[in-house]
């Protein structure tokens, strides 16, 4: 009577068993299937941050080197429009002084070629012959920096917007003797 008891017992046990391995090798696929998608799933957001990246670093770039267009044509015109006024001066003093006209042609001249070359070449190839003017005549490179400081200055100054009448009568208002100052300034 063991027997037929036992039977069933084992039969039940093994069945546990296999149920219990079945669910473990299950549970095993599961996890490897998750934690593969898991790195799929990683790998593709690293990408797409990757992508995101680089997309926003050429549109950046892009930007700056507009940017970098735009004020290096606007500096060729400023140049140019300084090498035009010299060009006119060189004409005042034709007359008076010939030999001073022609040095102000050539000084003309030489601003227009600068114009031109600041135009026409890249953002890059300016930098490097400036860096290379440095080195090769420091002199002339802060020399034409003072030069170029004092017309920036001469720019600003007469871009500036002129004061308000208000700020102007309150100034002159300040200069004025007060009724307790005579107008030597004693009290």
């Amino acid at each position: 009577m063991s027997d037929t008891y036992a039977t069933p017992n084992k039969d039940l046990a093994g069945q546990v068993r296999y149920a219990a391995r079945d669910m473990r090798d299950r549970a095993s696929d599961i996890s490897g299937e998750v934690s593969r998608t898991a790195k799929d799933q990683a790998s593709q957001l690293g990408q797409a941050a990757k992508d995101l990246a680089s997309t926003t670093a050429v549109k950046v770039q892009d930007q700056v080197q507009t940017a970098l267009s735009q004020q290096k044509s606007a500096g060729a015109d400023y140049i140019g429009a300084i090498a035009q006024a010299t060009e006119r001066a060189a004409g005042e003093f034709a007359e008076a002084l010939p030999q001073a006209a022609q040095y102000i042609r050539k000084a003309s001249s030489q601003m227009e070629n600068v114009a031109n070359i600041v135009r026409t070449r890249d953002v890059r190839e300016l930098v490097g012959e400036v860096e290379k003017l440095a080195r090769s005549q420091p002199a002339l490179f802060f020399g034409g920096a003072v030069i170029l400081g004092f017309a920036a200055l001469r720019f600003l100054k007469s871009s500036a917007p002129a004061p308000s009448v208000n700020s102007a009568h309150a100034s002159n208002t300040s200069n004025t003797a007060s009724p307790n100052r005579s107008a030597h300034g004693s009290i």
